[in-house]
């Protein structure tokens, strides 16, 4: 509390959550300490909102504000804390509230009343006025007392967000000295296909050593921040990609961080930089392609309508071949679990498992693939985050047999049904050919492309045959797909 209540802040320098209370001043405490202070018991509770905060100790509720997620420019909106004091006299006490470097941000009472052991609201006005993260610490201070008795730490993220008035794009710009950073937030709406980071900056002698480093919405680092990697000029390269343009296929919805920083020996005292933010994302129609019918060997024409959801991207539309998949929609249980064997055919490319879309969207399934081709199952893959769209891929597996487990790691609701599908890829099966080239495709552009589906081969009973055509820029990511499924095949 000595130490807290003593420090040197740093305002202007750095926001409370990059800091805490400042700097600690070993005198001012000591001669705080010295006083005899006496200790407050204070206890606090408030929803928060993070792709994360499911999992807390009571999920969904910190002891200081904590947004990341659902914040808006401009929109206020209200999060009530909930305070206890636990120790001291019967009579209640009456704290003064006040806020450390505050921006306008957090609006409250400016005092509070504490009876023992009875909990008591207290409502906080939550309305950022620009982009990024703001925080400020919550002081909660008897003045009759010496030191401050409570404190806690709030921080709110307003995330730029994607629109069509913008071609689906967000533009950031400004300069850097040496060893500084700065950090953007962009909203991805769930089940955008891909989310693109361009940057503009460094490069040339006296432009300075400039890089963007891209981290999820959990917090994790996409790009590895070591000393010299990904810069512009380059140092070491970018082991994840171009230091300049990096794509995420099939991103994390919620909130992410870019930051910008300049290398520590930049040879530019105010390099400028230019960083762009965009999601892109297509459609194929139709979705699925059924064919209920095809004989082996036979060419069926097929034709498909590509449409640019998001921002503008140079790509085309591409086959994927055939494979032997079984799909289904399964109902799972809480903490049950389920297996799927699959029997792959020798020769084949890849082994594929993917769930997702579970009628309970608060459910987490985890999935697990097995190689048991040896007489032993082996673990060859898993997915198991925080929800419950997960997807496994084997290159060139083994022959024989395999297994899929999925696990019902929390169903809030009990029970939930969910899409599964399994597919291995075997040149054996057939082909889906679509004609298409590279082209610069306009947010809100629709083209067609002609193609033609050709069965080689009977799948096993209850199994059908799978393929897609995707939609890749000339970097070939991934930004869309559509199914294509042969229902039946014959001789």
């Amino acid at each position: 509390m000595a130490l807290n209540s003593s420090t040197r802040y740093l305002a202007g320098r750095y926001q409370a959550y990059e800091q805490g209370n400042g700097l600690i001043n070993v005198s001012a405490a000591w001669d705080l300490l010295k006083t005899n202070i006496k200790t407050s018991e204070i206890f606090s509770q408030v929803p928060v909102n993070t792709v994360l905060s499911g999992f807390l100790a009571v999920p969904g509720f910190g002891i200081g504000i904590n947004d990341r997620e659902g914040v808006a420019v401009g929109i206020g909106y209200t999060r009530t804390y909930t305070f206890v004091r636990t120790k001291g006299g019967s009579k209640p006490i009456t704290y003064t509230v006040s806020w450390v470097d505050n921006d306008g941000t957090f609006a409250a009472a400016g005092t509070l009343a504490l009876p023992l052991n009875n909990p008591v609201s207290f409502p906080v006005t939550i309305t950022p006025a620009t982009s990024g993260a703001h925080s400020a610490i919550l002081n909660i201070d008897d003045p009759g007392t010496a030191g401050i008795d409570y404190q806690t730490m709030n921080v709110v993220v307003a995330a730029d967000t994607f629109t069509a008035a913008e071609n689906y794009s967000v533009t950031k710009s400004g300069t850097l000295g040496p060893q500084q950073v700065k950090s953007y937030y962009f909203y991805v709406p769930a089940g955008t296909p891909a989310f693109k980071v361009d940057m503009v900056g460094g490069g040339a002698a006296g432009l300075g050593a400039i890089r963007f480093l891209r981290w999820h919405p959990y917090g994790v680092g996409i790009d590895s921040n070591a000393v010299s990697n990904c810069y512009n000029p380059s140092i070491a390269g970018c082991s994840t990609g171009s230091a300049l343009s990096r794509t995420t296929s099939n991103p994390q919805a919620g909130v992410w961080e870019v930051t910008v920083d300049a290398r520590r020996n930049s040879d530019a005292v105010s390099a400028p930089f230019t960083l762009t933010a965009s999601i892109l994302g297509a459609t194929v129609s139709p979705n699925p392609d059924v064919i209920s019918s095809a004989t082996i060997g036979v060419p069926v024409a097929r034709s498909y309508t590509i449409t640019n959801l998001f921002g503008p991207f140079t790509g085309r539309a591409v086959g994927v071949a055939l494979g032997s998949a079984y799909r289904a929609t399964p109902t799972i249980a809480n903490h049950a679990q389920q297996t799927f064997p699959v029997n792959v055919a020798s020769g084949s490319t890849s082994l594929r498992a993917t769930i997702g879309s579970p009628s309970d969207p608060a459910a987490d399934l985890d999935l697990f693939v097995y190689n048991c081709t040896s007489g032993t199952c082996v673990l060859a893959g898993q997915s198991a985050d925080g929800d419950s769209e997960e997807s496994v891929t084997v290159a060139n597996p083994a022959a024989g047999n395999w297994l899929v487990l999925i696990d019902g790691f929390s169903v809030p609701a009990g029970t939930t049904s969910y899409n599964y599908v399994d597919v291995f890829a075997n040149p054996a099966f057939g082909t889906v050919i679509v004609t298409d080239a590279n082209a610069l495709r306009a947010s809100g552009a629709s083209w067609i492309v002609p193609g033609t589906v050709t069965a080689n081969a009977v799948p096993d009973a209850g199994r059908v045959l799978l393929g897609a055509v995707q939609v890749r820029t000339d970097t070939n990511v991934l930004v869309g797909s559509g199914d294509v499924i042969v229902e039946s095949v014959t001789q």
